[in-house]
């Protein structure tokens, strides 16, 4: 690759070094039940990942370093864990920025991207298995950047949350496994909130809401993420088209009226009753 831009050509010399790899279906599987019984064990999401990867990202990996932003990325080896756990240079920003909204949300919850990064053993080994390139690709699209998903389109951190999430980041960036929780997920969801006494109506919806909305969007990877950080998130989203999730609201509003639940995830809630 030349130090300033990265061409067709260094594009098929680095695709030309992936290590070939098959779709394991039934690892995908196995993986997929132990995640329905454990909505919080993160590494089965990044194991199913794996087992269906293949070579899909390549047309996306592509696409990426066909903007500056992807270039710079490459060029410059970028970090987007490192910036988003500097929690100091966030606090400098707005009030309304996406940077502060991220912080906010990450402290709330308790977590970290290093710590996104420790829960997923399995990406990285796999990770470092790849071409720099497609590594720094990877790890910033679709792992780093899961957590700013969450603030960029205002889904939380319940079950139904993720699955809607994964809806929005399967339509941005075609990662089969992210396909299949959201087409699988619902039904989980469904269960946890039927376990809690409640109907689950309107679960569906959201997530057939949270495509339309992926799919609807700007291409966010595409875009200087950390400059996005400054931005103030109402304009943001208004300049990505990121619709509210107005399906997704309706069901916590339910579940927040029938049970008084706040946050957390819906198992919980289902081995209250």
């Amino acid at each position: 690759m030349t130090a300033s831009i990265i061409g067709p050509e260094d594009i098929d010399a680095v695709l030309a070094t992936v290590p070939r790899q098959r779709i394991r279906p039934l690892d995908a599987v196995r993986a997929l039940i132990r995640l329905a019984r454990d909505p919080e064990d993160t590494q089965q999401v990044a194991l199913m990942g794996i087992a269906l990867a293949g070579r899909s990202q390549r047309r996306v990996f592509r696409r990426f370093v066909s903007f500056p932003a992807g270039q710079a990325v490459i060029r410059e080896k970028r970090s987007l864990a490192r910036t988003l756990d500097d929690h100091d240079y966030l606090r400098t920003l707005k009030p309304n920025s996406l940077g502060r909204h991220y912080l906010a949300f990450m402290e709330r919850e308790g977590l970290s991207a290093r710590g996104l990064i420790e829960a997923t053993p399995a990406v990285t080994r796999k990770l470092s298995e790849l071409p720099e390139p497609i590594r720094l690709f990877s790890s910033y699209t679709s792992r780093d950047m899961h957590d700013l998903y969450h603030v960029l389109t205002g889904y939380g951190r319940d079950e139904l949350g993720e699955v809607c999430v994964l809806a929005v980041s399967y339509e941005q960036l075609r990662i089969r496994a992210f396909r299949l929780i959201s087409t699988t997920g619902p039904f989980v969801v469904r269960r946890y909130l039927r376990k809690a006494g409640l109907d689950g109506d309107g679960v569906f919806a959201a997530v057939r809401e949270a495509r339309r909305i992926g799919r609807a969007a700007a291409w966010i990877p595409s875009l200087d993420i950390e400059a996005l950080l400054a931005e103030d998130l109402d304009e943001l989203r208004a300049r990505l088209n990121l619709a509210e999730p107005v399906a997704y609201r309706a069901v916590i509003a339910r579940i927040r009226t029938a049970t008084g639940w706040n946050s957390g995830p819906f198992s919980a809630l289902a081995r209250t009753v």
